[in-house]
């Protein structure tokens, strides 16, 4: 008697995949359409939640037509088991691609990463997050198609209080979630996904995970932290654009990534313009996954450009230059910084002034100050940049400097004084420890481009920092702290909430209190000495936390920590049924942007949908053009933390525009 062939409702089964604790993975034939297809099964055992999730998938990806998303084709119950059909991906899994080549090319890694950003964003705009990124869950066929599966733990707004995932509650794969995921997977947004990307692409390009597969309190720490290794100490060739993809993304604090996978598709369509359509990049796949040696036939090459005329003649200036100044010119190479990198880097001199009766001459004062950048995005910059301060009048260079240049800076009469040289750095935030004599001082703050630099009288030439050098004797450590506000430098002391850590008790306690209260700030002063490590907190209302870390060497007696914060700012909303009008705020038609981390934005011109900005709290005139006949105004408000909408109408047969702000 012939043996029956196996069937599951109506697929015939050809053989068994994978088995789980949760169910098993069959290989099918699909009855009519006669293509192999995948059932992915869920046993009734595996509890209520369980089913429900797999519900949850089936009904989610349904819907999903993306090429770069499997397919689902059916869902069913048969027996005490749930089923899904989905497409049948005649090829290999990402995670095994990466064991097999030990690590991916950069072009192949960077077109593979390209195609799963295509899938994520899809899922994104159906308001759907996966939540399980990682090589296993990333399939490649044959023909070089990249597609994104398992969408099992899968959220989205409409099931947010479906009750599956608890407050609290840590589901998906230790070595890829992001700290919050970590914390509560109920609460994370696309950020999530978007973090695992760039663990993803970090493992594709060296091989390895960037953290321990063990999931202990020391790898949540070390996740938590960001603490991970530099991804080119482990392969070299790769070029600072991914890199810097792999920062941003994996950024410990949410707020610093990307805040939607369009921004990352944006970064990276600049290296795949030459490809001419979607066929073109799975021809290139197809190659490498057949040829251990493929060259990409496109030949991409990241983070290569070719030099530029401008750059060209840039560089025969800069020989003449050095033929004609010799050694001089390095001395002067921030001159590149001002007229070619000034949309990019600001400029900074920290000067000490000495007390004319000081027991020491000038050349003999120990003064070091150290720069610490948080969230620049220059390679060759980061780190911590250490100078030297030196009295500067009377040197040759200075000299020098004055004769060629004419540049005589208006000063106080002040002959004891130590300077460091102009120093330029990228745009951001910093904290700086300046160690002068016995004392040292602290001082975050954020540093414009010169471009805007330029636009404030106290920064034209330069941003200056100044410290008087305080005379004092042997005695316990004092702490003198400052809060201003980060924009406008006006002091916000009195409505911000200081916490310090007690190290002795290990415990927060409130700052102002135990130095308002005679007994209090005496049990403080017991316990403030030099040789130990100080920490602070700061919270002001309508401001961004901010934290200020230092220590205290021996021998020093007093410290001063000044700490800017930076407001929160407010979202302005412009919906228009009118595309092509253009659009300035306070006739500008760019401005420097952001929250934490700012940035140039045009505001270009009106689509048919919406435009969002975020903008620094104030009043400000917004001016919609059709041409220099028809222009219309309209003044707003913004607030912290407060979104502020207008709608923008254009009437073609009056040829009249109107504004009118959007009630919330």
């Amino acid at each position: 008697m012939p043996r029956q062939t196996a069937k599951i409702g109506k697929y015939t089964v050809v053989g068994k995949i994978a088995k789980g604790g949760m169910g098993t993975l069959y290989l099918a034939k699909h009855p009519t359409l006669k293509r192999l297809v995948i059932l992915k099964q869920l046993t009734l055992r595996g509890g209520g939640g369980f089913i429900e999730r797999f519900k949850r998938e089936a009904s989610l990806m349904i819907d999903f037509r993306d090429e770069h998303i499997v397919p689902v084709y059916d869902h069913f119950r048969a027996g005490s088991s749930y089923y899904i059909v989905m497409e049948y991906v005649d090829g290999i899994s990402l995670d095994k691609l990466i064991r097999e080549k030990g690590r991916l090319s950069n072009e192949a890694a960077l077109l593979i990463f390209y195609d799963i950003c295509r899938g994520l964003k899809y899922a994104h705009d159906k308001d759907v997050i996966h939540r399980d990124i990682k090589p296993a869950n990333i399939l490649i066929s044959k023909e070089g198609e990249v597609k994104l599966v398992d969408f099992g733990i899968a959220t989205s707004k409409e099931a947010y209080d479906d009750g599956l995932t608890k407050a609290g509650m840590t589901l998906g794969t230790p070595s890829y979630m992001s700290p919050e995921q970590i914390t509560d997977t109920r609460k994370v947004d696309n950020r999530a996904d978007i973090y695992s990307m760039g663990v993803m692409l970090y493992e594709m390009l060296t091989g390895e995970k960037p953290f321990p597969t063990e999931f202990n309190a020391e790898t949540i720490n070390l996740i938590n932290r960001g603490i991970y290794v530099n991804p080119k100490k482990k392969n070299p060739s790769i070029p600072g654009i991914l890199k810097r993809i792999i920062k941003k993304t994996m950024n410990a604090r949410i707020s610093r990534r990307y805040k939607d996978i369009q921004y990352l598709l944006n970064v990276i369509s600049k290296f795949t313009r030459r490809y001419r359509d979607q066929k073109d990049i799975n021809n290139d796949i197809k190659r490498y996954l057949s040829e251990p040696e493929a060259t990409l036939s496109t030949l991409i090459k990241i983070g290569k450009k070719k030099t530029s005329f401008s750059l060209k003649l840039t560089i025969g200036i800069i020989v003449l230059a050095l033929l004609a100044f010799g050694g001089l010119f390095f001395y002067f190479k921030g001159y590149f910084y001002e007229y070619f990198k000034n949309m990019e880097y600001g400029s900074i001199m920290v000067r000490a002034v000495i007390p004319a009766d000081y027991y020491k001459e000038t050349a003999q004062i120990y003064a070091f100050v150290h720069l610490t950048g948080s969230d620049t995005e220059a390679e060759d910059e980061a780190g911590v940049h250490s100078y030297r301060l030196v009295s500067s009048e009377g040197t040759l260079f200075y000299k020098a400097k004055e004769l060629l240049f004419k540049e005589k800076e208006i000063e106080e009469a002040e002959k004891n004084l130590l300077s460091t040289k102009t120093i330029y750095l990228p745009a951001g935030n910093y904290s700086m420890e300046l160690i002068l004599e016995n004392q040292k001082y602290y001082k975050s703050f954020y540093l414009n481009p010169r471009e805007i630099q330029k636009q404030d009288i106290k920064t034209y030439t330069k941003r200056i920092i100044r410290f008087d050098l305080k005379e004092s004797g042997p005695k316990p450590i004092s702490i003198i702290i400052n809060v201003f506000d980060s924009e406008t430098g006006e002091s916000i002391y009195e409505k911000t909430d200081i916490s310090f850590y007690l190290e002795d008790d290990e415990k927060w306690i409130d700052w102002k209190k135990f130095n308002s209260s005679k007994k209090l700030k005496r049990y403080l002063s017991k316990r403030l000495k030099s040789g130990k490590n100080y920490s602070f907190k700061f919270k002001s209302p309508h401001y961004y936390p901010g934290t200020a870390k230092f220590y205290v060497e021996s021998g020093l007696d007093s410290a001063l920590a000044e700490v800017s914060l930076i407001k929160e700012p407010g979202i302005l909303i412009i919906e228009s049924d009118f595309a092509g009008l253009e659009i300035l705020i306070d006739n500008r038609k760019e401005s420097y942007l952001g929250e934490m981390k700012k940035d140039f934005v045009k505001y270009g011109r009106t689509t048919a949908g919406v435009k969002e900005f975020v903008l620094p709290e104030g009043n400000y005139i917004l001016t919609v053009k059709k041409d220099e006949r028809h222009t219309e105004h309209h003044q707003f408000k913004i607030a912290p933390e407060q979104t502020t909408a207008v709608k923008i109408s254009y009437n073609k047969e009056e040829k009249k525009i109107q504004i009118r702000r959007k009630k919330k």
